[in-house]
C-alpha cells in the first residue's frame, strides 16, 4: 500500500501545543537541533505530511503516534515500524512525503 501526503509549511506554527500535537517526544528532540524557525517549520511540516500518508496507506486512526526520524545518513525511517518505507521532500513552500508499506 502506498500513501502520499503534502503539506504547505507556512500553515506551520511554531506553538507548543501544535508541535505536541504533530510530534512524538523524539521527534521533539530532532526537532531541538533545528537552529532557524523556516527549519524548524519545513521539519514539523515532513512530519505531518508523513504521518497523513501514513493514515492514508493503513487507514490506522492512531496515525499521529508513529515516529519519524533521521538516520545517520539522513535518511528518513519510521521507528519500530520497519515494514514502512518513507521519502520526504521540501520544495517550494511545500513538504511532500510518500509512505510504502512492504
Amino acid at each position: 500500500m502506498i500513501g502520499i501526503d503534502i503539506v504547505q509549511i507556512s500553515r506551520v506554527r511554531l506553538e507548543t501545543s501544535f508541535i505536541k500535537y504533530i510530534l512524538t517526544s523524539d521527534e521533539e528532540e530532532e526537532l531541538s537541533f533545528r537552529s532557524t524557525d523556516s527549519s524548524k517549520k519545513e521539519y514539523i511540516a515532513g512530519r505531518f505530511a508523513v504521518k497523513e500518508a501514513i493514515f492514508k496507506a493503513t487507514q490506522d486512526q492512531t496515525y499521529l503516534n508513529y515516529c519519524c526520524l533521521n538516520g545517520k545518513n539522513g535518511k528518513p525511517y519510521i521507528k519500530n515500524h520497519p515494514e514502512i518505507d518513507v521519502s520526504i521532500a521540501h520544495d517550494g513552500g511545500i513538504a511532500t512525503a510518500i509512505v510504502q508499506i512492504i
